[in-house]
């Protein structure tokens, strides 16, 4: 019988074409463009890392994040992997001037007190059953004081559980079997299990996030230009930092750190 990290592989090795142009889209990108200008206004302001420092991004796709961390910490040392095997030639194609992109399962993987920064984008809900002992390895993995970057999708109401389970049944991009979405409740009772403490988290995953940040899951909803999904997304983020965002946000961003 194979296992949810093997089915996770298969499921993305043949959807990695589809992912990747899906993840090209002008409106995603601008979208996601005013989100990563205010997580990395947050980190500069809060950290320096300099050539003696490294990351790496697991589970990383195209490895976006460690790209974008470049562009505020130019001399980090970057490392990223993935499990899928096509993801990973994907990655080795389109970056340059990383230490080393990798094959790895991050069910398993583990580099004892080696790396400043940790990121995981929209990951661990592809390992809902291991993601205990995933936290484990990332906190393991990190320095002391090191600090882990995720963004993940939660919930913090039944609705939205709900519309994101149709969608995970519904649509072929999404291996419904091993995946599945957080309470924000369960995801931070989780970050503390494994020993972290949260610097911070934001709540931006409303309605820009519906329209925008997945073209893949609502495709009939990527309407508009690509200033309006700029505007929207400055609209999400001013909205997660009221209640509105705790209660409703689809995702959230953490900046947890190593205790």
């Amino acid at each position: 019988m194979k296992t949810d990290s093997e089915i996770q592989r298969e499921h993305f090795n043949a959807i990695s074409s589809k992912y990747l142009d899906s993840r090209k889209n002008l409106n995603h990108l601008a979208y996601k463009e005013v989100w990563w200008q205010n997580i990395l206004s947050f980190l500069k302001s809060n950290y320096s890392f300099d050539e003696k420092n490294n990351s790496l991004e697991a589970m990383c796709g195209l490895a976006e994040g460690s790209n974008l961390l470049r562009k505020v910490y130019p001399k980090l040392k970057l490392y990223a992997f993935d499990y899928s095997d096509e993801m990973v030639l994907a990655a080795q194609r389109e970056n340059t001037g990383f230490e080393k992109i990798f094959q790895a399962d991050v069910v398993n993987f583990v580099e004892k007190e080696k790396y400043d920064i940790i990121i995981i984008l929209g990951g661990l809900h592809h390992v809902p059953n291991f993601v205990d002992k995933v936290l484990t390895n990332i906190h393991q993995s990190l320095k002391k004081g090191g600090i882990f970057i995720n963004l993940e999708p939660t919930h913090n109401n039944f609705l939205f559980k709900y519309v994101r389970e149709s969608v995970y049944k519904k649509n072929s991009l999404f291996e419904e079997n091993t995946e599945r979405g957080f309470t924000l409740s369960e995801y931070n009772q989780k970050l503390a299990k494994a020993g972290f403490g949260i610097k911070k988290q934001f709540f931006p995953g409303l309605l820009g996030y519906v329209l925008y940040y997945n073209p893949d899951a609502f495709p009939f909803l990527n309407i508009g230009t690509t200033l309006i999904a700029k505007l929207f997304s400055k609209l999400d983020w001013l909205l997660g930092k009221t209640i509105i965002g705790l209660k409703f946000s689809f995702a959230t961003w953490s900046i947890a750190y190593k205790k």
